[in-house]
């Protein structure tokens, strides 16, 4: 009699353990169902707007003449074929053309400048042609490094807010003065630059990114035009601290000051507000 009590106690415990484990797995899937159902639908919008946001950057139209307004010039064109015929003739894309292209990625991605970083670039992966960064545009906010009291806390603690006056910044990188003269990383200075990249992608967190392949024109030395492919990519991320911390000593983007990006990057200011 008391051997079959034991026994009924103790299905009765593993019966009670069973609908615990239960229990605790149910309300935690219910607690967290709704974060992961938010999760995919932010990724699924940051996606789409990416992909979209790509697609009217290429598709823009732009004035012959970049001293010029859409509205007021006489000669309008694709922003991409201006930039297919500029880069045409010595293989670098001008001042005033890499400007004209700055403003077009400002204008477009204006609805999420005041939260979001991101990058926008064309490049010469293949094997076929010489490595090469064309075109490489970053917009980054200026963080303001605020040490919060930590006493007794075993580490120290920041705040990071955007500047109140100059809140971003705006970069042309992948660019070395040769004579006085802006030309786009190639070679092993391109490999070194991508290094740099796939760094700060690890360290960023989630990305949005879209991505298109697309056609440009160079002159060969016989004088002859001949096609070859690029890729063009748009990166989108929530704005981050991109400089040293206590967990990171050397610096994604830059080392503590925001607007002076780290030299290998090869950035120079977009002179773009």
């Amino acid at each position: 009699m008391n051997s079959k009590g034991q026994a009924a106690v103790t299905d009765a415990l593993y019966f009670l353990l069973i609908i615990t484990f239960l229990s605790i797995f149910l309300f935690g899937f219910a607690n967290s169902y709704g974060n992961l159902v938010r999760e995919q639908v932010n990724d699924e919008y940051n996606t789409a707007f990416t992909t979209n946001a790509l697609k009217t950057i290429l598709y823009s139209s732009t004035p012959r003449d970049p001293s010029e307004n859409i509205y007021s010039s006489s000669e309008v064109d694709y922003l991409l074929s201006l930039i297919k015929e500029d880069y045409s003739d010595d293989l670098q894309i001008d001042t005033a053309e890499r400007k004209v292209f700055g403003k077009t990625i400002l204008s477009v991605l204006s609805p999420i400048q005041d939260t979001k970083d991101y990058m926008f670039y064309i490049r010469v992966p293949s094997e076929s042609e010489n490595k090469k960064m064309i075109y490489f545009f970053i917009h980054s906010t200026n963080f303001e490094k605020e040490a919060v009291p930590s006493e007794g806390l075993g580490r120290n603690f920041f705040i990071y807010s955007a500047n109140e006056i100059a809140s971003h910044s705006n970069f042309f990188c992948g660019l070395k003065s040769v004579d006085g003269v802006m030309k786009s990383f190639e070679g092993q200075e391109y490999i070194d630059l991508i290094a740099r990249f796939d760094k700060l992608r690890a360290n960023i967190g989630s990305v949005s990114e879209a991505s298109s392949s697309i056609t440009l024109v160079k002159e060969t030395d016989d004088g002859e035009l001949k096609n070859f492919n690029a890729e063009v990519i748009l990166m989108i991320w929530d704005a981050t601290w991109l400089g040293v911390t206590q967990d990171r000593i050397r610096p994604l983007f830059y080392r503590d000051d925001p607007t002076t990006p780290d030299a290998g990057w090869g950035c120079e200011d977009a002179g773009l507000p």
